[in-house]
């Protein structure tokens, strides 16, 4: 398709350039003539937005960033005698300069008449010291970032000799790609910008040529340096090389969604509004608490992790069927992060159980590996569990042991996500908790607070009280009480913020807890020990196996191991 379409015809859009020193003030936004343009076509010019110096201060901070002579996380300059990179993508979110300009007051006015009167929050960025041949493709950023508007600023004057943007008008009023049009099968559910891609590729021939058969017209932008294009994230568009492919073209690119959008599917990424407020969230918190948890801070783990550019959630099993969770039950892991399986276990299973945990471990909290990990945490039951829940080929045992709630003594646990006390990627394991005792809210049982686990890892910190690590001014209003018979079991994402309650009877309280993650997992991230107990990344010189074989026995195999 892309050859078809590179030989199609087009139009050429020079765009003036005033010959006085005229730039848009932070409060001015669209003409009536720009947006009736907006409207009609999908996109609108904006010549001379930024001025020369602010587009040379940009080019120059993104070359030192190039050469290594300011340090951004993340970004590896190339080694010496090495080609110049082609582009940084989301460099927002480590390199505030970058995101400054994302989020610069000449372009609040603009996006919020673009919007209708809604406030932007942006979400995606990528600087391009050249053009590439990956971005020639025809695509709609809308496909993959819902509802989305884009920004293309020319910081150099572009023309079709060093490459520029091409756009076919009004594509955004027909027929539109959906985020989901691309999820089917093994795809669905899942909640990222990735799909499936030879469906993406029929898809998109077919509703380009359905575009091109109606007449719509493709533009090349041709302008001066500071120019400004706002687009609908609908608009069918694509990067052009220059007849010179050697030639540097500096331009930034950002995406804004709308405040008020309300199914954002991207839940771990970032949407940060012009007064720089973050929060992580779909955009439809039903509660106080919900939306004051929508921005409490993240892990900083994340800024090391490889999930800060793009991350994304793991669905429960879509593209087989389910071997043991419910329909209602495999929604409530994907929309709740918990769900509970009933009478999992009979009263001889669990007795059997504890016989053999107190003969191995007597009086302790801690399960060796064992015969008993083997035949219980790696057991039919499990493997079920892990089919429909990680949804990836391949799981380990990733941790087991027993709790027990001693009466009248243990406070329970404060609320906390299960990934701060291990940080691991993927950023989603799971977590069994099997109760070997009735518990209820008086013995003490797990309590959830339901969807947060959408915002990936949170920023915790040491509770004084018990030493144990906990969210960061965390409200718990919203939290679900999960009372739990012996034999039944508890599962939940180690983002799923919960605790266990405290014991007020006068006898023990046990639990078994297994934990499960999928092969090829990585916990060598961070360290909660580095910094007097701070916190910081993983040490180089702290390399040990990923896995012990032995412990981390494998529960479902991989397709090479089939």
């Amino acid at each position: 398709m892309a050859d078809s379409v590179a030989s199609a015809t087009y139009t050429s859009v020079s765009v003036p350039h005033p010959t006085h020193r005229w730039t848009h003030m932070p409060d001015t936004g669209l003409t009536t003539e720009q947006k009736q343009k907006y409207d009609r076509d999908g996109w609108v010019v904006l010549p001379s937005l930024f001025t020369a110096d602010e587009c040379d201060g940009l080019i120059q901070h993104m070359d030192a960033v190039h050469a290594g002579h300011i340090a951004i996380e993340r970004f590896v300059p190339p080694a010496e005698g090495a080609d110049h990179l082609i582009d940084a993508d989301q460099c927002h979110i480590h390199d505030p300069v970058c995101r400054d300009f994302m989020l610069h007051p000449k372009l609040r006015a603009p996006l919020r008449d673009a919007l209708d009167g809604d406030e932007p929050e942006g979400i995606k960025s990528h600087y391009w010291w050249k053009g590439s041949q990956w971005s020639q493709g025809w695509h709609c950023d809308g496909t993959a970032l819902p509802e989305c508007i884009g920004v293309w600023i020319a910081l150099v004057d572009v023309d079709e000799t060093i490459g520029t943007l091409a756009l076919q008008t009004g594509g955004h009023r027909r027929r539109i790609l959906h985020h989901d049009d691309l999820r089917p099968g093994k795809w669905a559910g899942h909640r990222t910008h990735s799909g499936d891609p030879e469906l993406r590729a029929r898809l998109r021939e077919e509703i380009f040529g359905e575009n091109e058969a109606a007449g719509l017209e493709q533009v090349h932008i041709v302008a001066k340096k500071g120019t400004a294009v706002i687009f609908d994230g609908y608009l069918w568009h694509r990067g052009v090389m220059g007849s010179d492919p050697g030639a540097f073209r500096q331009v930034y690119a950002c995406h804004c969604i709308p405040a008020s959008f309300t199914q954002w599917p991207h839940v771990l990424w970032e949407r940060i509004d012009f007064d720089g407020i973050k929060r992580w969230s779909t955009g439809d918190e039903q509660t106080p608490a919900a939306r004051h948890n929508a921005r409490l801070p993240r892990h900083p783990a994340m800024e090391f992790s490889a999930s800060s550019k793009d991350p994304s959630l793991l669905p429960t099993r879509k593209d087989a069927p389910l071997q043991i969770l419910s329909v209602d039950q495999a929604q409530d892991m994907d929309l709740r992060g918990f769900t509970v399986i009933e009478d999992a276990f009979s009263a001889t299973e669990i007795g059997e159980l504890r016989d053999q945990i107190d003969r191995l471990s007597p009086g302790s909290v801690t399960v060796e590996p064992s015969a008993v990990a083997r035949s219980f945490c790696g057991g039919s039951f499990f493997q079920k569990v892990c089919h429909d829940v990680l949804n990836c080929d391949g799981v380990r045992l990733f941790d087991h042991r027993v709790e027990c709630r001693k009466p009248g003594v243990d406070a329970g646990t404060a609320f906390h996500q299960d990934i701060a006390q291990v940080f691991v990627e993927p950023l989603q394991y799971l977590t069994c908790w099997i109760a070997l005792d009735d518990a209820d809210e008086i013995s003490g049982c797990p309590w959830f607070v339901p969807e947060l686990f959408r915002r990936g890892p949170l920023r915790h910190e040491v509770d004084e009280s018990t030493g144990d690590l906990a969210t960061n001014d965390l409200r718990s209003d919203d939290a679900v009480c999960v009372q739990l018979q012996k034999g039944s079991v508890a599962l939940y994402w180690s983002l799923t913020p919960h605790r266990i309650g405290a014991n007020d009877t006068n006898k023990p309280g046990l639990a078994y807890i297994c934990q499960y993650a999928p092969d090829g997992y990585d916990d060598r991230i961070w360290d909660n020990t580095a910094n007097s107990g701070q916190g910081g990344p993983m040490a180089a010189d702290a390399a040990r196996p990923v896995v012990d074989e032995a412990r981390n026995f494998m529960v479902l195999p991989g397709l090479e191991r089939q």
